[in-house]
């Protein structure tokens, strides 16, 4: 068996267990956003919502799934809640705490050790003038300073095995490795510092399809050896499948449904839920020929310039005048499902084959 087939199975064994798992109701809340927007002034008097009135938990030692297309927010939500960008409005909690109010030096060093992030590009994030041990030494250097430059040093080395490199690593800079290990070590670096929380943004997206699986691999890993919990943020829905107990649906700046792994990809609910599963690529004619795809029509209106009503109204074939009107707000429709849609608290609108789906 070659080792892309191997790598590819292992991906498969997680998601087999990411369904299967068991989650207590008393789950300790690790990070809690509520109402949270983030807007970017463009002009002198307009505003690019971002994200726009966006809540949701994540649970300690779960991965949250976000995903949507590109340009709908989720990156930014990301790096919102590290506060890598500040947010307009809403609420940031970790671990209990509200972050959004925190301006003291001391409480965001402390929060930046607890909470890390792996950046979509590994050669944009990792400076190009420093050696590899350089990179992760400066995190070890601001949070761990009682530590003499030989435990640190040793460290690294430590950090480079469990992300699948070697110490002969550390002395070369990020242009002399491949995409695949530089990524490894922008995930060395954010495990440097023992965080509990990781916002991983895209950290497969430029890499190739076995390398991908890889990379999925070592996170599971490290998440079941060091029980972090992830904000995997991608746009490949079969991949992010693979890695999340939870997922959310993102459309611009708002998000659309919230519900389990498996309860997404076996009963979405939100038309452009829908959409995005019926456009997962099958490797399989027969079965792909049978199953229906979903086309949407129309254009993504302006995240400058939103239409009052459902964003989604201008191309969803199930909209009616109140979605035209009101602005959908998140709504429990079943057992940890959400969906953002007036169809669902309006029954008299919704199509039969979307009732079937619901009463199943």
């Amino acid at each position: 068996m070659s080792n892309m087939q191997q790598d590819i199975n292992n991906t498969q064994v997680a998601a087999a267990n990411k369904e299967t798992k068991v989650q207590p109701e008393d789950r300790k809340v690790m990070v809690e956003v509520e109402n949270l927007s983030t807007y970017f002034k463009v002009g002198r008097r307009q505003f690019l919502k971002a994200v726009d009135n966006v809540s949701f938990k994540i649970f300690k030692g779960e991965t949250f799934g976000l995903v949507g297309e590109s340009g709908c927010g989720k990156t930014t939500a990301g790096r919102t809640i590290l506060r890598l960008y500040e947010p307009t409005g809403g609420k940031i909690y970790y671990d209990g705490k509200d972050m959004s109010q925190v301006s003291s030096k001391a409480e965001m060093k402390a929060f930046r050790k607890s909470a890390q992030m792996i950046f979509q590009d590994p050669y944009a994030s990792l400076d190009p003038r420093m050696t590899v041990d350089d990179i992760i030494f400066e995190g070890l250097d601001v949070h761990f300073p009682h530590l003499s430059d030989k435990e640190k040093h040793d460290r690294i080395s430590q950090l480079l095995m469990k992300v699948g490199l070697n110490s002969e690593h550390g002395a070369r800079f990020p242009h002399e490795l491949s995409g695949g290990q530089r990524q490894r070590i922008g995930i060395a670096r954010a495990l440097a510092v023992e965080p509990d929380f990781i916002v991983c943004d895209e950290p497969i997206s430029a890499l190739d399809v076995s390398i991908q699986a890889q990379i999925v691999n070592l996170l599971t890993k490290l998440q079941e050896e060091m029980d972090i919990t992830y904000l995997f943020i991608s746009h490949d829905l079969s991949m992010v499948k693979h890695i999340s107990d939870r997922i959310g649906v993102m459309y611009l700046g708002s998000l659309a449904e919230v519900t389990t792994n498996q309860r997404l990809y076996s009963k979405p609910m939100h038309p452009y839920t829908q959409a995005l599963i019926s456009a997962i690529p099958i490797p399989d004619p027969d079965l792909k020929g049978s199953l229906g795809r979903v086309v949407l029509e129309g254009e993504v209106p302006s995240p400058i310039n939103t239409p009052p009503g459902c964003k989604f109204a201008g191309r969803c074939s199930y909209c009616f005048d109140r979605c035209r009107k009101e602005t959908p707000e998140l709504q429990q429709v079943d057992e940890d499902h959400y969906v953002a849609c007036h169809l669902y608290d309006d029954p008299e609108h919704l199509p039969a084959e979307l009732v079937a789906s619901w009463r199943e």
